[in-house]
């Protein structure tokens, strides 16, 4: 059996209004001395090469400083949580070459495309009697035939904005907030007969205690982007990711977070400072996801309000985790299995979705209310029906 698990804890914008009033606050009382929460455990690092790295258990990356020198490209080995990229330094960040933290294309054989760091996967394809699945994440596109653009009932494409040009019913809901707190990646496409969806882009947070560049000349950008449809003729994409950038100083150029193929949704671009001297946003890509401000708090803070699994059909999930709850239960076991989901600093009634997404066949969302007026941290328990014998990702956000 297999028994590993992790958490996804994603929030819809209308439920953070509270949320993001209190960080408001907190964000004005940091401005005169910010800290990004970097220990300064992995030194000052210059990267001259191209280089993957393995991101820790909670995906945080604890600098001094750090320069991407030009001609190198930087990608991220996913962690068991599947949690955003953290990148933290207490000096300066300076970025001359490429990050990427793209989510992958749909495979049209085997498979699906796997979301980026913090992103969410494409719906499998499907196979004989198995109908394709449903795109993962908050705005993952549902499963439909391969009936190309324009086609209402085809495949969905994920979205974290509104897709572009599908002219299907079946893509995903826009989520999220320009702010980018929780800090979450994109959505997948949903899949077809033949052919999986696109992982959706993943996310990133990069904040220095000092100052962000970079520079305007070369190739130099951060990549989001969602992954592309399928050979199959639907427009079945992932949405763009997440890149936020928090430092008391930030000259930036470069960010891109669009849907590489145009039918997934771009993603969102935030940018927070006090110094916005030598930044040019005429290259932040696309320009209607992107927004900027003084907002100067990462989003990880103690008091920030989040949501998280607490246990799947009574196994306990790692604390703190920010990624997808696994699970697959044998055959014989009961479907009704409960899942228990707590909040922290809403400080109101936090109405809360459980979504159940199996590897084949449609997702089911199991709606609840967490009372997070008294208690601090409280907790809600809903019984949903989980598949024996079958892949399944639990996710909870709000609604």
């Amino acid at each position: 059996m297999n028994s590993s698990h992790l958490l996804s804890a994603s929030f819809r914008p209308c439920a953070l209004a509270a949320g993001l009033l209190a960080l408001a606050a907190f964000a004005r009382a940091q401005t005169v001395q910010f800290d990004s929460g970097s220990t300064g455990a992995l030194g000052d690092v210059v990267i001259t090469n191209d280089t993957t790295l393995v991101l820790p258990p909670d995906g945080v990356l604890h600098y001094k400083s750090f320069t991407l020198k030009g001609g190198a490209a930087l990608r991220f080995i996913k962690n068991a949580h599947n949690t955003p990229v953290y990148l933290l330094s207490q000096g300066d960040v300076v970025i001359e070459g490429r990050i990427f933290v793209s989510g992958d294309g749909s495979a049209t054989t085997f498979g699906r495309g796997m979301g980026g760091p913090g992103g969410f996967d494409g719906g499998q394809r499907g196979a004989g009697l198995m109908p394709p699945g449903d795109g993962q994440g908050p705005g993952g596109g549902r499963a439909g035939p391969e009936s190309g653009p324009n086609t209402p009932g085809s495949a969905g494409a994920g979205a974290f904005l509104q897709p572009w040009g599908t002219g299907s019913t079946n893509s995903g809901a826009v989520y999220g907030n320009a702010a980018l707190i929780p800090l979450i990646g994109g959505s997948g496409g949903g899949g077809t007969p033949t052919a999986g969806g696109g992982g959706g882009g993943g996310a990133i947070l990069i904040a220095s205690n000092t100052r962000i560049s970079i520079p305007d000349a070369g190739n130099h950008f951060i990549d989001a982007t969602g992954g592309e449809w399928g050979t199959s003729g639907a427009w079945n994409g992932g949405s763009g990711g997440a890149i936020k950038l928090v430092a008391p100083r930030i000259a930036a150029t470069r960010l891109f977070v669009q849907n590489r193929n145009g039918t997934g949704s771009p993603g969102r671009i935030r940018l927070d400072a006090l110094d916005y001297t030598g930044s040019n946003f005429g290259h932040a890509n696309p320009a209607q996801s992107f927004s900027f401000g003084s907002m100067m708090a990462t989003g990880r803070e103690a008091t920030m309000p989040r949501l998280e699994l607490v246990s799947v059909a009574g196994r306990p999930l790692p604390t703190n985790s920010t990624a997808n709850g696994f699970i697959l239960l044998p055959p014989g076991s009961a479907g009704e299995q409960p899942v228990v989901v707590r909040a922290h600093n809403f400080g109101t009634q936090v109405p809360v979705s459980v979504v159940m997404a199996p590897d084949n066949g449609p997702t089911e969302t199991y709606p609840a209310v967490i009372n997070n007026t008294i208690q601090n941290p409280a907790t809600v328990t809903v019984t949903v029906n989980l598949p024996a014998n079958t892949p399944v990702k639990i996710n909870a956000w709000t609604r």
